[in-house]
């Protein structure tokens, strides 16, 4: 009996070495995935300071837990927040916050009810080469990409006038772009509803008829996430 006790004890032991084995190095992944992804130093007050703006650039403000996917279907979890005017994703480690550097290597990114992905784009569908790459934020998923691009700018700071106080720099939300991504193509920003049938050219008939019997707008978002959840079913 003694002896079958001791074997007992002594797989537990191993069965508990090895889950706690498991866990480091799971963690220690976790690790070396964020720091890939990390400037080499802190950017808090350093690269850049909004102190003398009104306002803020962040989708959320405060940091939110997520989940970051890079390409080599690795995951980690962090605390992150957008930066829509840097176009930056910020990390937060203790009292440190970082960049990530290389966002090419980043397949997905999830936040509070968000989903992000980075990718270049075209600014019409007859450009030829994609000019520029961002984040944008993922509202439909499938073989066809629904694509929002949030969009910021500084409206600068006006001098005192009378009867009126100076007034300082503030950021200023326009309005959100709209992109079509086909699997792994650029994505396309679209503007009306001929750049909508230029990029989903092979459905395009069928697209139009749901449109028209829709009476479905492209500027208004709920409607084009319809038109790409219907595409993505043909």
């Amino acid at each position: 009996m003694k002896s079958a006790n001791q074997f007992i004890v002594l797989v537990c032991l191993f069965v508990f070495c090895i889950e706690t084995i498991n866990a480091q190095v799971e963690v220690a992944r976790t690790e070396m995935i964020v720091d890939k992804m990390r400037l080499n130093r802190s950017i808090d007050g350093k690269d850049m300071s909004y102190g003398d703006i009104q306002g803020d650039p962040y989708i959320f403000k405060d940091f939110q837990k997520g989940i970051l996917y890079v390409n080599s279907d690795e995951k980690a979890e962090v605390d992150i927040r957008y930066d829509i005017f840097a176009d930056q994703m910020h990390l937060k480690d203790k009292d440190q916050i970082y960049a990530i550097i290389h966002p090419e290597k980043v397949k997905l990114i999830e936040a509070g009810s968000y989903k992000f992905i980075y990718s270049a784009y075209l600014k019409s569908p007859g450009d030829k080469e994609p000019e520029e790459s961002s984040y944008f934020i993922l509202r439909a998923e499938g073989k066809c990409m629904l694509l929002l691009k949030k969009n910021i700018r500084i409206q600068d700071p006006e001098p005192p006038k009378l009867y009126q106080e100076a007034k300082p720099a503030k950021f200023v939300f326009t309005s959100d772009s709209y992109f079509i991504k086909l699997e792994s193509k650029t994505a396309v920003r679209i503007k009306n509803k001929k750049d909508l049938l230029t990029v989903l050219v092979d459905q395009s008939d069928a697209i139009d008829k749901y449109i028209t019997a829709n009476r479905l707008d492209i500027r208004d978002l709920n409607d084009l996430e319809k038109i790409v959840v219907y595409y993505n079913g043909l």
